[in-house]
């Protein structure tokens, strides 16, 4: 296998647990709010709720940040185009470049957000400050994820990868069936 392989395949999978655990957050804080909030506050399960919240919220962060880590030690995309254009794929290189090139703001928003309050807590400066200062919002993360997810599979695919990154809204729409059914058990509770 060559190392661009490789390395793709390990961004698939960041770039899907990326997707999958955003998909899960925004449900839970966003579109559930305030129809299901009873399954979620429900004694049963809500800490179950303030854990899955926390969690699915940090590790799309990190997801997000391994896959644009710049580490020549890690299977990011910077290592990714230097693999490429070693193996004569210099147009894969320059396209995920030019795809990326429109968001390179946003995620050096996002790595600072990660680097001040999700792999490392700065004491000097509270959690809401880092986000206020970085100011990013919800809809600008989700537009980061799909368009690198897209540039992966897109170079997935050209290297005869077909297992990529799921481009549905499918962990949305689970995480919203499970907490309507949790709801209706809980009106038959």
């Amino acid at each position: 296998m060559s190392e661009a392989r490789d390395i793709v395949e390990h961004l698939i999978e960041e770039g899907t647990a990326a997707r999958a655990h955003f998909q899960v957050w925004w449900v839970l804080r966003n579109v559930a709010v305030p129809r299901l909030l009873s399954a979620m506050d429900h004694p049963a399960y809500v800490d179950f709720f303030h854990a899955s919240n926390s969690g699915h919220y940090k590790l799309f962060f990190i997801a997000l940040s391994k896959i644009f880590d710049r580490d020549d030690r890690v299977a990011g995309i910077s290592e990714l185009k230097k693999a490429l254009r070693a193996e004569g794929r210099t147009d894969l290189a320059l396209y995920i470049a030019s795809e990326l090139k429109p968001i390179e703001q946003l995620v050096v928003r996002i790595m600072r957000i990660r680097n001040k309050s999700i792999a490392h807590t700065e004491r000097r400066i509270p959690r809401t400050r880092v986000y206020k200062i970085n100011g990013i919002t919800p809809n600008q993360i989700r537009q980061v994820i799909d368009q690198v997810c897209s540039v992966i599979n897109h170079v997935a695919r050209d290297l005869g990868i077909s297992n990529t990154i799921f481009q549905s809204a499918r962990l949305e729409e689970a995480t919203l069936r499970m907490l309507e059914t949790l709801r209706r058990g809980i009106v038959d509770y």
